[in-house]
């Protein structure tokens, strides 16, 4: 009869950690999904960027050497 009660609190004990193991996986793919959807947010699209500014090689309607 002692031997079935350390058997039940091992198997308790087992049981538990499996939980705790399955929580900690669950919280980090929540905080993961998270810190992405967060990043994604504030993340400016590439449609919405202003060009790239460079200099002008000429400017229109003046004719170059004058």
């Amino acid at each position: 009869m002692k031997q079935q009660a350390g058997s039940d609190e091992r198997d308790d004990s087992r049981r538990v950690s499996a939980w705790g193991v399955v929580a900690v996986i669950v919280v980090l793919l929540g905080a993961l999904a998270y810190f992405h959807a967060l990043q994604k947010r504030f993340e400016i699209p590439a449609e919405m960027m202003p060009p790239a500014q460079s200099a002008p090689s000429e400017m229109p309607g003046v004719l170059p050497g004058r």
